[in-house]
């Protein structure tokens, strides 16, 4: 557990921001992206009248968390959710009103530094790349069976590659070979099919195809 813990960022800032809607007794908070249960922990402990509700759609993240929480008992209630999904979570909790909401959106620390999701470029491992593992299309997937123009526009929309087309052109005559499937490979393929002048703007030439 002590290897994964993390130290939240701007942890002062949201408590003070909350504090003064969870001071009262039976105040309830939500934290949207529970993540490793840092925020939550802290919030847990500040305010020792408040109910905690903790969302995530990585089964991971809710297990590593619980075990965090624990010590505060059934004042947490951790739920595998997205975010979006909140009205339904409360519904089903029966709670009609919360005092405070908490986000800190993006990947995960844990997400990155576990291998095994397939979120960094800098080690090999199975192009996954899915926040919950249960659901969902993988990474290896859209790679070997989007179609090309899709394919552009997704490096294009959320990666901003301006070498989509020269990428996925090399993806595409290379996945009919052998379908991808680990992010080592796809690294390599896309060092060799950009031109020497894109190498050279800093970074590994992977990243904005990873951020996609």
């Amino acid at each position: 557990m002590n290897q994964v813990r993390h130290v939240p960022v701007m942890l002062r800032r949201c408590l003070d921001l909350l504090a003064p809607a969870l001071a009262e007794p039976g105040a309830v908070v939500v934290d949207c992206t529970l993540g490793l249960g840092g925020h939550s922990e802290a919030l847990l402990a500040a305010f020792p009248g408040a109910r905690l509700i903790g969302l995530d759609r990585d089964q991971e993240a809710l297990r590593l968390s619980g075990e965090r929480l624990a010590p505060f008992g059934d004042r947490a209630t951790l739920v595998h959710a997205v975010y979006d999904e909140l009205p339904e979570v409360l519904d089903r909790l029966e709670i009609r009103r919360v005092q405070g909401v908490l986000f800190d959106l993006g990947v995960s620390s844990m997400q990155l530094d576990e291998a095994d999701r397939g979120f960094a470029y800098a080690q090999d491992s199975p192009l996954d790349m899915r926040m919950d593992q249960t659901t969902g299309v993988s990474a290896a997937e859209v790679l070997n069976t989007y179609p090309p123009g899709e394919l552009v526009r997704i490096l294009r929309a959320y990666g901003e590659e301006k070498q989509a087309k020269r990428i996925v052109s090399a993806v595409v005559r290379e996945r009919v070979n052998q379908p991808f499937t680990h992010s080592a490979r796809l690294v390599e393929l896309i060092r060799d099919a950009l031109p020497q002048a894109a190498k050279r703007t800093g970074g590994n030439p992977a990243k904005r195809t990873f951020q996609a």
